[in-house]
């Protein structure tokens, strides 16, 4: 595998080092607030840490605590003992209950991050091995750091999870115009049914509209779908596929955005009202008689 492993490194025969080991390990551990310097102490160790680290990261623990084994997985890393890492992902089994559930979040959530800044040609298929998952943020941080399209319907998924969204959105937009497809068709899914959307899946498709707004796009090929959406019921999706029409729509609904977008500013947010000010703004040639009407939006 890639660096050391277990295999490679016995336990120190030393008495000498196998106490600085043992320090090291108690102290990455502990519940001290400087917990996160037994990481460096652990390195500082080499490759005889990587037994007493392994079986840091393969302990769980009762109490749902996991930052020992998070600890664990970042010490490894930095020894490059990645061939532990991958042993762990291949063992891993479903948690009992929601405590456990955390925990082993977390620690998959460290490996994909760790899988991230190994340069290495099987990290890639490692990572996209963890999307069967439900969509973790380390693993959809990841999947963006090393560009992975391959995770494409994965990383849209993740829309829909507040705590990976962000990430998906970095990831998303890195991917460009080759992500506009999927977008759109998430955008156009209300879940669990078109009659009774959920409040996740009103958040996952205003992330991808206000994604498809951002990256280039063909006009032609990518209004026809979404101008449905000028007339949606949710008030961002609506205020997005208006934006998006005012960049690459027909004129015709190019002034009916730009009406529809004037209608909405009564009932916006404050943050919202801003948006649609500055989007009038940015697009006066077709919102020039809204803008006459409307002077307290014109910049």
């Amino acid at each position: 595998m890639g660096g050391s492993s277990e295999k490679d490194a016995a336990c120190p025969t030393d008495p000498g080092k196998a106490a600085e080991v043992e320090r090291a390990i108690a102290w990455l551990a502990s519940l001290r607030d400087d917990a996160s310097l037994g990481v460096v102490a652990a390195v500082a160790c080499g490759a005889e840490a990587i037994p007493a680290l392994r079986r840091v990261l393969f302990t769980r623990e009762s109490s749902g605590f996991y930052e020992a084994r998070r600890r664990a997985v970042e010490a490894l890393a930095q020894l490059r003992a990645y061939a532990v890492l991958i042993e762990y992902l291949d063992l891993a089994r479903e948690a009992v209950d929601p405590v456990e559930e955390t925990g082993e979040q977390a620690i998959v959530n460290a490996i994909a991050r760790a899988l991230a800044e190994w340069d290495d040609p099987r990290a890639a298929p490692l990572l996209l091995g963890l999307t069967h998952r439900p969509p973790l943020a380390g693993v959809v941080e990841a999947l963006g750091k090393i560009r992975c399209a391959d995770a494409l319907d994965y990383l849209v998924a993740a829309l829909a999870e507040d705590d990976a969204r962000p990430w998906a959105e970095a990831a998303l937009r890195n991917l460009g115009s080759g992500a506009v497809p999927a977008l759109v068709g998430t955008a156009l899914v209300r879940r669990p049914a078109d009659e009774c959307e959920s409040a996740s899946s009103r958040r996952r498709r205003q992330s991808a509209l206000g994604l498809i707004a951002e990256l280039p796009l063909d006009g032609a090929a990518t209004w026809p779908a979404l101008s449905g959406l000028m007339a949606d019921r949710d008030q961002r999706v609506r205020a997005l596929a208006c934006r998006i029409a005012l960049r690459i729509a027909p004129a015709r609904d190019r002034r009916q955005a730009a009406e529809t977008l004037t209608d909405l500013l009564a009932g916006s947010d404050f943050l919202l009202r801003e948006e649609i000010g500055d989007w009038l703004a940015r697009h006066r040639a077709d919102a020039k008689e809204v803008l006459e009407r409307e002077p307290r939006i014109a910049r």
